[in-house]
């Protein structure tokens, strides 16, 4: 303002007849910069307190941390409750908790400056309409807020008629959804019609691709590119695409990569096995690749070295490996070392399959029930509360079984 004045008094005072003219002038000056400031200050006091309303109210009513309110006040302003407040009440007549409310407004603020008829209520009316109500419902819509914010004449009903176009169900349609709520944000025609066309051009079976569809939808959401290389690379290995192991290998191939798949299989091969070999347990079970380094390689060790079994006898039921070696394998494999032990088991009496595929009830029915008088304490080994060393059997492994 200071600038101005001077400027103003520079160009006025040529002009000026008197004195009182050229006061005139300087007071005109300082009214409008005083004017123009008191404006400034009104404005910011304004601002300030709207936004100080909204972090409370966000803090108190939505049970945001201070720092998160802070943070979504930026992006939303309100100087009055009511229509946050009709918010709340609406999402919480349909059944939305507290927690799942405050996760919202993180995720979304403006959802709570929405209008609950004309943004909320459609998509509750969508979802009860296919079927998706409660706990469901309230899952995916927390989980995936920017579904409140889709119309549902062009984006959702639209994805929802498509998957039920191949699935050829609407239960299995709606068993989609519920695995791959995301579908809902996406352009089925861009993204994923070009996916299950690509499936359909090499020969993948409707009973495969139904699998992959309702069972593990998100591989669906990949780019097109992405997901024709992974097919590639899926039917490059010999794999049938008219079986499931087609799907759980795309699974593989999909969730990691190239280099973590080598290493996986190195493992294998440091415990002697040849390519043929890996390759056939790879077809078997594909799922063994998504172990960890470690847990494989503690698999094998412990079913190798420790229990002397031939890993042809691995590689025949290589889903062993995905067991738990605490919780599965170890205490079945202690009980068997003792029933071998006692001469009660011959070596043709079992095989790996029959040791650790069965369920608990029938591994309990034939390997524990069975002896628990002539080996009373069998029961208390497989649960784990007595060492094979309390019963008098050393700690090494069986060999040979």
């Amino acid at each position: 303002m200071f600038g101005f004045l001077c400027r103003t008094l520079r160009c006025s005072a040529p002009n000026i007849q008197n004195s009182s003219c050229f006061l005139e002038n300087v007071s005109l000056v300082l009214i409008r910069g005083l004017s123009s400031s008191s404006n400034k200050i009104s404005n910011a006091a304004d601002q300030q307190q709207q936004h100080s309303f909204t972090v409370s109210y966000l803090v108190n009513k939505c049970g945001l941390p201070l720092k998160t309110a802070t943070s979504a006040s930026q992006m939303v302003h309100f100087e009055s409750s009511e229509g946050p407040d009709s918010v709340l009440a609406f999402l919480k007549n349909h059944g939305f908790s507290d927690t799942q409310i405050a996760k919202l407004i993180t995720r979304r603020p403006r959802l709570v400056c929405s209008d609950p008829e004309e943004t909320l209520l459609p998509k509750i009316e969508f979802f009860n309409s296919i079927g998706i109500r409660g706990p469901d419902f309230t899952r995916i819509l927390t989980q995936n807020p920017n579904i409140w914010f889709r119309s549902v004449k062009k984006r959702l009903a639209p994805c929802y008629d498509f998957i039920k176009s191949v699935v050829l169900s609407e239960d299995k349609a709606v068993t989609t959804l519920k695995g791959a709520p995301r579908m809902l944000m996406c352009d089925m025609q861009t993204s994923i019609a070009p996916n299950i066309a690509l499936l359909r051009k090499f020969g993948v079976s409707q009973s495969t691709l139904l699998f992959l569809v309702t069972g593990f939808p998100n591989l669906l959401l990949r780019t097109s590119a992405k997901f024709e290389k992974h097919v590639r690379e899926v039917l490059d290995m010999g794999f049938d695409p008219k079986k499931s192991e087609f799907v759980h290998a795309l699974r593989v191939f999909a969730g990691i990569s190239k280099l973590s798949r080598e290493r996986k299989m190195a493992v294998y091969s440091r415990f002697g096995w040849s390519d043929h070999e890996i390759l056939s347990v790879l077809k078997t079970h594909p799922m063994c690749l998504m172990l960890s380094e470690k847990k494989i390689m503690d698999g094998l060790d412990f079913l190798m070295n420790k229990m002397g079994w031939q890993r042809k006898a691995v590689a025949r039921v290589p889903l062993v490996l995905c067991y738990s070696l605490n919780k599965r394998v170890i205490p079945r494999c202690a009980v068997v070392q003792i029933l071998q032990s006692e001469g009660l088991l011959k070596e043709a009496d079992f095989y790996l399959s029959s040791v650790l595929i069965p369920s608990e009830k029938v591994f309990l029915a034939r390997f524990v029930i069975k002896y628990e008088e002539q080996v009373p304490q069998l029961l208390n080994v497989y649960k784990g509360k007595l060492g094979l060393p309390e019963l008098g059997f050393g700690s090494e492994g069986m060999k040979q079984l």
